[in-house]
């Protein structure tokens, strides 16, 4: 008789309950014990598929780096993330979810396509051999991997190959503060890791900067900044701390969470404003989309693609009153002069009246607050794909009766103040009362 390594298995195992003899009971649990090894086995198995599976990471575009923005793909490849599908080009925003170190991280692309191919046709120009110009490896070969890109004036110019709209943070970005994130991307200054490094550099600079402030922001500074960690860059896509729900979604919950989040999203402002020694960081764009609260009710600034980072050093704080168009005018000032990047730290409260317009504020009863403090050309520039319906109510709608009166006084007030340091005064008076609902 043909014996099959089943039967073999199941003769041996009869073999060995005969010479132990075992009772009944230390029979069902070898039984129990050897079908709990056989599960785990299985599963084990399952996953090692799933983990072989999860390394296709096309998505990621590592085969055109060094143009892109950088080269950690490990934690790709160790973080189980979910398999995206590379047919069609990937649109601004998450585009996988995975698990580093027990964290919950989303991988993160920062330009359209459009925007790539505009990088690589750049590229290409400034190149000796345009006409069999490979982007990939050609960067090399530019003025990319110099301390050219670190130039503000140069920089300022190169933004406009990829973004049709002129951007702040190219404009005021402080020189002091190039220099610092050039020891990020640079350890050695003759080695072809060095020109790697810098390319790396220069593409996320002029692509998007997000990149590098959250590298910077969250892995050199000493200040505890209110963003997601930044794990590293894979090709085309950046790996950060998966920071929660954005917050439009809590716009129904009960009062005192709202209320709560109320509270961290003005001293998310405080913290921008006066926290650190050397950096002062002016956030120009305000919306739902822009925050999310994580697990433990932490609210994190999850979209720095309009932060402006100012040094301390060359700025003057405001002293005087201003209000909507007075801000507005001097955003066209800025736009029109860098010049006036001195004058910018006498602008940052404005953040607040930002937050309490276009966040806090019941839409359903000022509707004209919802784009509080933006300019028309703002308003133009913005794809009609790129824009995001903001909820119609505020997220401090429906207060207690007992404080709606003393409530709305003061977000009025953080809006619009009558008197020098009047909206310092309400934000003051916003926390106090929010912290006793």
């Amino acid at each position: 008789m043909l014996l099959t390594p089943c039967s073999i298995s199941w003769r041996l195992f009869h073999r060995f309950l005969w010479s132990h003899r075992l009772t009944r009971t230390k029979v069902v649990l070898v039984v129990v014990l050897l079908l709990v090894a056989f599960v785990y086995t299985l599963k084990a198995r399952q996953r090692a598929l799933v983990l072989t599976h999860d390394l296709e990471i096309s998505w990621a575009e590592t085969g055109k780096c060094p143009a892109c923005f950088g080269d950690t793909c490990k934690l790709l490849h160790r973080g189980h993330f979910q398999n995206v599908h590379s047919d069609r080009p990937l649109k601004k925003g998450a585009v996988s979810i995975g698990t580093v170190d027990g964290k919950t991280v989303i991988a993160k692309t920062l330009c359209a396509e459009h925007q790539w191919q505009k990088f690589e046709r750049f590229i290409c120009w400034v190149s000796s051999r345009r006409q069999v110009c490979n982007a990939s490896s050609f960067i090399l070969e530019t003025m990319l991997v110099t301390d050219v890109v670190l130039k503000l004036p140069w920089l300022q110019e190169a933004w406009r190959i990829c973004h049709v709209e002129k951007s702040a943070l190219s404009l005021c970005l402080p020189a002091r503060f190039l220099q610092e994130v050039k020891q990020l991307y640079v350890d050695n200054e003759s080695t072809e890791v060095d020109r790697i490094g810098r390319a790396f550099l220069a593409t996320s600079l002029l692509l998007n900067v997000e990149s590098v402030l959250l590298r910077y922001f969250s892995t050199k500074s000493t200040t505890p900044w209110p963003f997601p960690k930044f794990y590293g860059a894979c090709g085309r896509v950046i790996l950060v701390e998966h920071a929660g729900r954005t917050l439009d979604t809590f716009m129904d919950f009960p009062w005192g969470v709202r209320a709560d989040i109320a509270v961290q999203l003005l001293q998310l402002v405080d913290t921008l404003r006066g926290k650190d020694p050397d950096w002062v960081l002016f956030l120009t764009d305000v919306s739902f989309q822009n925050f999310a609260v994580d697990s433990r009710g932490r609210v994190r600034l999850i979209d720095l693609d309009d932060e402006m980072v100012i040094d301390r050093r060359i700025s003057h704080e405001q002293t005087e009153m201003c209000n909507e168009q007075c801000y507005m005018d001097f955003q066209k000032k800025l736009f029109n002069d860098p010049y006036h990047c001195q004058d910018i730290l006498r602008y940052t409260p404005m953040m607040y009246a930002s937050i309490c317009a276009r966040i806090l504020s019941n839409h359903l009863k000022y509707p004209e607050r919802r784009n509080w403090g933006e300019t028309s050309e703002a308003n133009e520039e913005q794809s009609t794909e790129d824009k995001v319906e903001e909820p119609l109510k505020g997220l401090l709608h429906d207060p207690p009766g007992e404080i709606n009166g003393p409530l709305e006084d003061a977000l009025r007030q953080c809006v619009q103040e009558t008197q020098p340091g009047g909206r310092l005064n309400a934000v003051l008076t916003l926390q106090q009362l929010l912290k006793k609902t």
